[in-house]
């Protein structure tokens, strides 16, 4: 007896879902039914008038994208099956391209960020500041920064055709390069000899290894006595969310990372625990400084850890999650806004360096770099 009232409370509770689902989906099609009406309208005319087969395959994956381009949010996208291969070729550091970072710019056009030293990109000729113009056959001046990326990757071996622009010649060049396997080293560093020996690190990008590529850094500069640490994160755009906490806790020891907040106001606090490296510090910062660099950064700073010099960061506060579908792509979706330790809100804004030192184009010295080197000497000394 027991046993068939539960069997028939289950049997209630499915009717039950069951019908509400059934409400919800069928307000959904009453309070958009002008919506609804065009789009079924819109695939009868495809399939009934169009000079052109549609392939239903294509037809979903062009709504699902348009379905995720309606949230206005440049960074939240739908990646088909190769664009997300992609991208998880480039957060695993090794792939077919060419040696380069590519940065959207504000005016929308895409711009190359330090070409890798010894890949195809950098040996014949591609500079910092360039913009492309053309990607193979197609113009990349409506282009996205993934769709580039996509384009500019490939098997090895094969042929890239590409145009960028140099402004300050404001000539075009063209360039034929031949792509090859690029394993990325996100970390550079050496010592800045004199009477005081400083390491420097330059921090290209944050991926799966970073962590791992800038603790090896120390332990060889160490090696050399070196009395303070440069860490250089200019025109790096970010990338793992996770590498930039890994990287934040080599250098801060009990204290606030970073904070996250999603669209119903739970927060998530990030700490760092290990801290093992003391030594003064200094962090340069410009304007291509973003995301997870502006992590790194922001905790640095707040923390009194590291002095920032250089210029104002991009201003990008938002965390993106990447989703996996069934059909093989990939749901990039904002999902949470991030606030420094001091529970600032850096979106749109950007951090502002303690030493605000601009590198003018015509100037071939580094000067944030030689300003930061006597800020770290005067710490030290």
């Amino acid at each position: 007896m027991k046993g068939n009232k539960f069997v028939k409370g289950i049997f209630s509770f499915f009717a039950l879902f069951g019908l509400l689902g059934f409400l919800a989906l069928a307000f959904i099609f009453v309070a958009n039914s002008n919506g609804l009406g065009s789009l079924l309208t819109v695939v009868g005319l495809l399939k009934a008038e169009s000079l052109y087969e549609p392939q239903t395959d294509k037809m979903i994956e062009g709504a699902t994208a348009g379905i995720v381009s309606s949230l206005e949010d440049p960074y939240s996208k739908y990646l088909n099956k190769s664009q997300w291969e992609e991208l998880e070729l480039q957060l695993n550091a090794e792939f077919g391209g060419i040696g380069v970072y590519v940065v959207e710019l504000e005016d929308g056009r895409l711009g190359i960020v330090s070409p890798i030293k010894g890949t195809p990109a950098a040996r014949e000729g591609l500079k910092n500041g360039d913009i492309i113009t053309r990607i193979n056959d197609q113009s990349a001046l409506q282009m996205s920064q993934d769709e580039a990326v996509h384009l500019m990757r490939g098997e090895p071996g094969t042929q890239l055709d590409m145009a960028v622009l140099r402004p300050g010649e404001g000539k075009e060049y063209e360039f034929k390069i031949i792509r090859e396997i690029i394993n990325v080293p996100s970390v550079e560093d050496k010592v800045i000899d004199g009477a005081v020996p400083i390491g420097y690190i330059k921090l290209n990008q944050f991926h799966a290894h970073s962590a791992e590529e800038i603790a090896n850094s120390l332990n060889r500069l160490n090696e050399k006595k070196i009395q303070g640490i440069l860490l250089d994160l200019r025109d790096n755009g970010g990338g793992d969310f996770d590498a930039a906490i890994a990287i934040a806790d080599i250098f801060l020891e009990d204290r606030e990372v970073v904070s996250n907040k999603d669209a119903r106001g739970h927060e998530k606090v990030y700490r760092a625990e290990a801290g093992s490296i003391k030594l003064p510090m200094v962090v340069l910062v410009n304007g291509n400084s973003a995301s997870a660099s502006e992590i790194l950064a922001g905790a640095l700073k707040d923390n009194k850890r590291a002095v920032l010099v250089g210029e104002k960061t991009y201003g990008k506060g938002l965390v993106q999650t990447v989703f996996p579908l069934r059909s093989g792509g990939a749901l990039k979706l904002t999902t949470q806004k991030y606030f420094t330790p001091d529970g600032t809100d850096i979106n749109k804004i950007g951090i502002n360096p303690d030493y605000v030192v601009k590198n003018p184009e015509t100037e071939e010295r580094d000067l944030q770099m030689d300003r930061a080197v006597e800020i770290l000497k005067e710490q030290i000394l």
